[in-house]
């Protein structure tokens, strides 16, 4: 019986080394990029321009899989219009046409943009699709209009990681779902990298400190990855290309990035990450087939505006330096910026607006309390620099009164019977101050009700907590039952405070017990 489970065990491992062979040559990798900049060495970028790592810039994700001839990404297969917000011309628009590029890269120098990112679905050898095919066109636009005295946008890369599970890569059409653990797997990864900037002029580059920008979406797309990825495609690229890449990565992803970014700014923004900062106007993806609603109002340009101020209020010394615009021209989600048809050039003209400040490290004054003070405190009847939310969602609360004592009482939600919640914000001219600085929260409570409590806080390292570390938890206070008012200390490392948990920047969670807590003090204190 042993040899024979030997022999079965033997018979899998090969049978299963087998069918990756086969699997993982379905599809070939092409040896030659489809453009001439390959291979590259350090002699040709020198002299190239560049951007330094801090110096305040902005820059915008370009879209351009619209092509007005065969209505793709115009009309759906329906026969329904595509398109939330629309073009200021839908005469012209196309991947295909010079003019078309060259209007968009036009109006972004009108928008002060300083480095813009075609949104790259490349598949290693599908040198025909609108990816491709796209590319020649822009670089031609921006030829011309550098040749007519005009200074167009640096060229980075928005690599679209969808196509690491959607690709119809294999010879029979079918998709291969990249696993980045492999080395079939990173070379895949790799050469879509490859194969872009084999078609863009390394003059064209948008660049950091001289590393060409490459932002990536997100990682769910990849079957596996690991923690070495990254360091094969730097080394591939320094190979090829005789450069190294900027990589800016989304928290999902292994590996050793040189920015960190979160996709959603159009929805959530600003999504504030320690070198770059996601925004946008609104979103609507009501002409998205098979999409729930999903709408955040523009209101007039008053989200664009807000979402601005935001970072804008921040230090200089501290703040992002990097501004991603979300998007200029996602006219499928209503995520654009670009002249439209709906809302003319008034977003160009905003974007200019604040793109200028913002590279002038321009602070906008914050009302509120003075940024420079130590403390802010909440108490029932008196808040300074503190807030409690309304009591409303799964934050119920009430007012009571303990002897001579006010408080307020965890109540009731509809939401969980298992915890209960007190949800606190932070002013912004005293939050902005610690943005990844820690904290101390002194919290008064009744010891009595409940079995313990923490604190969960809106932290700046997304691999601390959940949803980015928008609810990093910390502390646990038992509560005993003597009745006494207490006082419990928290330290709060690493602050961010903008607001990301459920709007607020963090909260009291009631845990055991009959789930009830009266608090009658918080107070929050700078630790240096």
């Amino acid at each position: 019986m042993t040899v024979i489970r030997r022999d079965k065990h033997l018979w899998v491992l090969l049978l299963f080394i087998f069918c990756a062979a086969v699997f993982a040559a379905n599809g070939e990798l092409p040896r030659k990029p489809p453009g001439e900049f390959f291979p590259l060495r350090v002699k040709d970028h020198r002299g190239a321009d560049s951007f330094k790592s801090g110096q305040p810039i902005v820059g915008t994700s370009y879209f351009y899989w619209y092509d007005i001839d065969t209505k793709s990404h115009i009309i759906d297969h329906d026969g329904t219009d595509a398109l939330t917000t629309h073009p200021a011309d839908m005469n012209d628009i196309s991947y295909k046409r010079v003019s078309w590029h060259k209007k968009q890269l036009k109006d972004m120098i009108a928008a002060g943009i300083d480095f813009m990112m075609p949104v790259f679905w490349g598949v290693p050898g599908k040198y025909k699709g609108w990816s491709f095919a796209g590319l020649p066109p822009l670089v031609k636009a921006h030829s011309i209009l550098e040749k007519e005295g005009h200074r167009p946008p640096a060229i980075g890369l928005f690599y679209d990681t969808s196509i690491l599970k959607w690709n119809g890569f294999n010879k029979d059409g079918t998709s291969y779902h990249v696993d980045l653990t492999t080395d079939f797997g990173k070379d895949w990864f790799y050469t879509a990298i490859r194969d872009f900037f084999s078609v863009i002029p390394p003059s064209k580059w948008a660049r950091v400190d001289g590393k060409p920008i490459v932002f990536l979406y997100a990682a769910a797309f990849a079957r596996k990855q690991d923690q070495k990825q990254f360091e094969y495609v730097r080394g591939r690229f320094k190979k090829d290309f005789g450069s190294e890449l900027f990589l800016v990565k989304q928290p999902e992803w292994l590996g050793q990035a040189d920015a960190m970014y979160s996709w959603g700014g159009a929805v959530d923004g600003p999504l504030i990450y320690r070198q770059v900062a996601a925004l946008g106007p609104g979103y609507d993806h009501s002409a998205v087939p098979g999409r729930g609603t999903l709408v955040i109002e523009r209101r007039n340009g008053k989200t664009y505006i807000e979402r601005w101020s935001k970072v804008l209020q921040l230090n200089p010394k501290r703040r992002p330096w990097m501004i991603h615009v979300e998007t200029w021209n996602e006219w499928h989600e209503g995520t654009d910026v670009a002249a439209s048809r709906e809302y003319g050039r008034s977003y160009i003209v905003l974007t200019r607006r604040f793109a200028d400040m913002w590279r002038a490290k321009t602070q906008l004054r914050i009302d509120g309390l003075n940024p420079d003070a130590n403390s802010v405190a909440w108490e029932p009847k008196q808040s300074e620099g503190l807030g409690l939310r309304q009591s409303n969602g799964d934050g119920v609360w009430e007012q009571r009164k303990f002897g001579e004592v006010e408080a307020v009482v965890s109540e009731s939600n509809p939401h969980s019977d298992r915890s209960r919640y007190l949800y606190f914000n932070v002013d912004d001219g005293f939050a902005y101050e610690l943005f990844g600085r820690p904290v101390l929260v002194f919290v008064t409570y009744r010891d009595a009700g409940c079995s313990s409590f923490r604190l969960e806080y809106d932290n700046a390292n997304p691999q601390m907590g959940p949803f980015e570390g928008a609810f990093r938890p910390v502390g646990n206070i038992s509560v005993t039952g003597t009745g006494k008012w207490k006082t419990a200390k928290f330290t709060l490392p690493q602050c961010r405070f903008m607001n990301r948990c459920n709007g607020a920047d963090f909260r009291i969670v009631v845990l055991g017990g009959d789930l009830s807590l009266a608090i009658s003090k918080v107070e929050l204190v700078k630790t240096r």
